[in-house]
């Protein structure tokens, strides 16, 4: 055999194991065609992150696999229930009611009592949790289930607060769980070891940013669901890569193609060709500061997320690559050699799975309001008027949710892109950190554009009567009564506040603050058109006596009202009762906005 001939041969069987293992990657996945998947757990299940962040990769990754997600977290649970009912009501309606073949359970962070080691409490939690697994298993036979080892109690960015720490309470319930799910022959994902070790080389990078991660030390915000997703769906196996391209430019010819078709390949004064791959990326929002250093900290990209594209042979000192006419960036030859992870920049692709996460939010907020608002909320009426409205609301609701994930779905279908490289002299120099933005109004560096909320009128759901009513749409972020916003101090959560922008707009970010003082806590924000639907866009998790700013961007729509909804408050208090909920302002801006 002659010596091209060899080459060709390895070449084939390189290709051949390729494709083999990305087969034997989706095979192996552990969510399969016409799986229902029900997440149950607490608070931070309820936080509906690292659930979000799981459907939209599944979703994602595989666009023709039929699986639906029911997410069932409720703040507060134990292994014996909670506010949403005892354990028996909890899986008969939010776990059984969608009949599901897989079921994922994270408890523990309450059961323990956020106190040292007792043996007694944890005798009710290995009992109570045993207990949930054999009712699982006996009323849906063949269930698959996937047990989580608790995430951590933030006991690295700050002092342990009694020896030995809460956590290690945690990892001591985790480690029955992991035993527990290994006795029935079921799965478990480890959140408490990979956010530890997640919290811990981000401390090293950056002790305070480090700390928002899991800002009140429970519940993580999105950087941390992120890497909790993470090992939930290496738990179930699911592949690193989207797609893997090589050209050789010399020899113009595709030499890999995995996971997608490259086709209408041209080498003349560009190198162009056409490509539709199978997948999609895993959207991450590197441009949030505390997800960009947790995924600096941790595998997730490397084990989640690798969409390389390698040029070899190309001659002129660098390229550019544009995807469909947008330009994605420009890298020197040496680096097309090596490979680009496109996974990881602003591409047509990681703009389109953005657009299939925020659908994402959208049902899952549409089921919340279903379940939690109106399914539970007038689960007893006393005429027949309101069972019968309650009746077709409830099937409205429905509907229009299965319309939101029909659109997910379809959003979701790759499409054929065209690339082009065009030859360069040189990489250009990185540009120049803009200069600090002296206005102090401005609601977060790089956010320009027209405020669409500014001096709009608002009604909230617990009026504050101390004149600290006014200052939410002000346009401006001093704290300070009149230019500072608070919700009454009625004792019940949660508490909302509406944005009437007056008109339908398109809408795609909203900033909001709050102040120093006050125990605000976590914010979800949603819009809506009519003032009584509302769909949840995003929600944050804001620190305890630290002025701070969130953008929450998402796919542009329109939009008339949009609601901070106020679900909790931090125990400590910050100067006033925890009962107020501050803000600082709220600013609203359209898709045009940079």
């Amino acid at each position: 055999m002659n010596r091209s001939l060899r080459y060709l041969a390895l070449a084939s069987a390189l290709v051949f194991s390729t494709f083999a293992q990305i087969a034997s990657a989706a095979g192996d996945f552990h969510l399969k065609n016409g799986d229902r998947v029900v997440f149950y757990g607490d608070s931070i299940t309820d936080q509906r992150l690292y659930t979000t962040f799981a459907e939209t990769f599944v979703v994602t990754r595989f666009p023709s696999l039929q699986v639906t997600f029911t997410h069932s977290g409720w703040g507060g649970d134990r292994v014996g229930g909670g506010h949403g009912g005892p354990i028996a009501q909890r899986l008969e309606r939010d776990v059984f009611a969608y009949k599901p073949t897989v079921v994922t359970i994270m408890l523990g962070m309450n059961d323990g009592n956020y106190q040292a080691f007792n043996q007694g409490i944890f005798n009710t939690f290995s009992q109570g949790y045993t207990s949930i697994v054999e009712k699982l298993q006996t009323t849906v036979p063949g269930i698959r289930l996937t047990l989580i080892q608790p995430s951590p109690f933030d006991d690295v960015t700050r002092d342990p607060k009694f020896p030995g720490g809460y956590n290690t309470v945690l990892v001591g319930y985790g480690d029955f769980v992991k035993k527990l799910a290994e006795q029935n022959h079921q799965l478990s994902a480890d959140f408490n070891t990979a956010v530890v070790s997640v919290l811990t080389k981000a401390k090293a990078t950056d002790a305070e940013l480090s700390a928002k991660i899991i800002p009140d030390r429970v519940h993580p915000d999105a950087s941390g669901h992120l890497i909790m997703a993470g090992a939930l769906l290496k738990a179930w196996n699911a592949p690193a890569l989207v797609t893997e391209v090589e050209i050789d430019a010399a020899g113009k010819r595709v030499a890999v193609a995995t996971a997608t078709k490259v086709s209408a390949l041209k080498a003349e004064s560009s190198l162009s060709w056409t490509q539709l791959d199978e997948a999609l990326p895993m959207p991450v929002n590197l441009a949030d500061p505390a997800t960009a250093l947790a995924v600096k900290s941790s595998d997730f990209i490397e084990t989640l997320d690798r969409q390389p594209l390698r040029v070899t042979g190309l001659t002129a000192p660098a390229y550019t690559l544009k995807i469909d006419d947008q330009v994605v960036g420009t890298w020197s030859k040496e680096d097309f050699a090596k490979g680009i992870n496109l996974a990881v920049q602003r591409t047509p692709m990681t703009e389109q799975a953005a657009a299939v996460h925020s659908l994402t939010l959208q049902h899952t907020g549409l089921h919340q309001a279903r379940w939690r608002n109106y399914q539970l909320g007038l689960n007893n009426p006393k005429s027949d008027a309101v069972k019968t409205a309650l009746a077709q609301l409830l099937n409205a609701l429905d509907a229009e949710e299965a319309a939101v994930i029909s659109q997910q779905r379809d959003t979701a279908q790759p499409l054929a892109r065209r690339y082009e490289l065009t030859p360069q002299a040189s990489v250009p120099a990185p540009v120049p950190a803009a200069a600090a933005n002296v206005n102090p109004d401005a609601p977060l560096p790089g956010v320009t554009g027209l405020n669409l909320a500014l001096n709009k009128t608002y009604v909230c759901s617990d009026p504050n009567v101390s004149q600290w009513d006014a200052g939410l749409t002000d346009g401006s972020w001093k704290a300070g009564r009149g230019t500072t916003f608070a919700t009454g101090m009625q004792d019940t959560f949660p508490k909302t506040v509406t944005i009437d922008l007056t008109n339908p707009t398109s809408i795609a970010q909203v900033v909001a603050g709050v102040p120093a003082f006050g125990s605000t806590k976590t914010v979800a924000v949603s819009i809506g058109t009519d003032g009584q639907t509302f769909t949840e866009v995003g929600r944050y998790v804001f620190s305890l006596g630290k002025e701070e700013k969130h953008a929450f961007p998402f796919t542009p729509t329109e939009a008339r009202y949009v609601r901070l909804t106020y679900l909790d408050h931090h125990d400590e208090k910050a100067t006033f009762p925890v009962f107020y909920a501050f803000t600082s302002d709220v600013q609203v801006y359209g898709p045009s906005a940079k």
